[in-house]
């Protein structure tokens, strides 16, 4: 008998920690409740706050959109304080805490979700940034119905057009505080050796034109998701999703990922443009600080490496050389010069081997401006060229962090 109270206690544990996958179209506020109803059922089986939130945590990782993943958190917020009760471990105001840590956790998801939606846009102007995390940390409800407006006000401001210029109108003007816990880390997952599926093809190739041309990309691979980037950096299912032929205007290097089911991936296709006599855009070269003297959080700061880093001699948990590549600015006082050193390090370091190519991954940490230390994040990927290249990061390459929490620089 004790044998078998052991199986099922043990057939228990196993089925408690079970997830369950979405099917394809379903809609967000169908995942989130039948989420919510498989993970109701797993929580009479978890004897603490640690199971359980972990249980939640992965649970809303699989469900596949920012929607589906913000309500069924709402939702699950029930069963913490639930369970806080039950076992008669916290007061009231812990249980008021778990809900406002699963409240957290939806604030940071659209705070995460407007800042990938503007950089896949190819917008990385402070002051549109800022608004859309401004946006992003309000309820969604209050969100849903300005999105459009924003986008708009947020492509005139970096220079670039709308579909409909009537669009472009200031948002309303939303007291509203901006978050001050650290949105999750961007850094973008490496996937390692290629695998079986089709590469993307670009159309056209490389080349040059005479004029602003667009290029579509494509693979053979049924049901496949193309990831692409324009900026330098190796593509991953956090960059910006291939959704209609890319405008080219001006030099562009494109790389681009087909990842299929389960996340199997291709190798990694390149390709270099360039439209004739076209005008060589112009970066910022400051990022202002707001009178008061706060830099606030999702303010995005343009970081450049100021040393090689290769894949062959790189191990994890190596600091990486990185300095600010544009300056901070309170009024007209200079509180942290271009060349201010950044805080950084590789979370993954892998040589090339066997035709396999290399790969690195860092993550942004934090800077010193004015005597404060800014909390910072972000990172990117790079892979190296296929055949067997170990992954090597130039001098000079740029890449965009983030202000993790609203810091006094006064």
């Amino acid at each position: 008998m004790k044998v078998s109270l052991a199986l099922i206690f043990a057939l228990l544990a196993a089925v408690s920690f079970a997830q369950i996958v979405p099917a394809p179209g379903t809609p967000p506020d169908a995942q989130a409740a039948q989420a919510y109803a498989f993970a109701q059922s797993q929580a009479m089986m978890m004897t603490n706050q640690a199971q359980l939130q972990g249980m939640i945590a992965t649970q809303a990782s699989l469900l596949n959109s920012v929607e589906a993943q913000s309500m069924f958190l709402g939702m699950a917020a029930s069963l913490q304080a639930q369970m806080e009760n039950q076992q008669n471990v916290a007061s009231q105001a812990a249980s008021i805490n778990a809900m406002q840590q699963s409240l957290n956790m939806q604030n940071d998801l659209r705070v995460q979700s407007a800042i990938r939606n503007m950089r896949s846009m190819g917008i990385e102007n402070a002051a549109a940034m800022q608004h859309a995390v401004q946006l992003a940390s309000l309820d969604a409800a209050t969100t849903f119905g300005r999105r459009n407006m924003l986008h708009a006000l947020a492509a005139q401001s970096s220079g670039q057009t709308t579909s409909d210029p009537s669009e472009a109108k200031p948002a309303a003007a939303e007291a509203a505080p901006l978050p001050v816990e650290p949105p999750p880390m961007m850094i973008r997952p490496t996937f390692g050796d290629p695998l079986d599926v089709e590469r993307p093809i670009f159309t056209p190739a490389s080349g040059t034109g005479p004029a602003a041309y667009t290029v579509s990309i494509r693979s053979a691979t049924h049901y496949a998701t193309i990831y692409y980037t324009t900026n330098g950096w190796t593509p991953t299912t956090q960059s910006a999703k291939y959704t209609g032929p890319i405008p080219i205007h001006s030099k562009v290097h494109l790389e681009a990922i087909a990842v299929g089911p389960n996340f199997i991936r291709s190798a990694v296709e390149r390709a270099d443009y360039e439209v004739r006599n076209a005008p060589v855009p112009v970066l910022e070269s400051t990022v202002a600080v707001p009178e008061d003297g706060t830099l606030r959080a999702g303010t995005p700061v343009r970081v450049a490496f100021a040393a090689d880093v290769d894949s062959e001699t790189a191990a994890v948990g190596d600091p990486v050389k990185l300095v600010l590549d544009e300056q901070v600015k309170l009024g007209d006082t200079v509180v942290a010069p271009k060349g201010t050193p950044v805080h950084a390090a590789l979370t993954f370091a892998d040589p090339a081997r066997s035709g396999v190519p290399g790969d690195l991954v860092f993550e942004i940490h934090s800077v010193e401006i004015a005597g404060k230390h800014v909390p910072l994040f972000g990172g990117e990927t790079l892979e190296g060229i296929k055949g067997g290249k170990n992954a090597t990061i130039k001098a000079g390459m740029t890449a965009m962090a983030f202000v993790a929490a609203d810091t006094a620089v006064k």
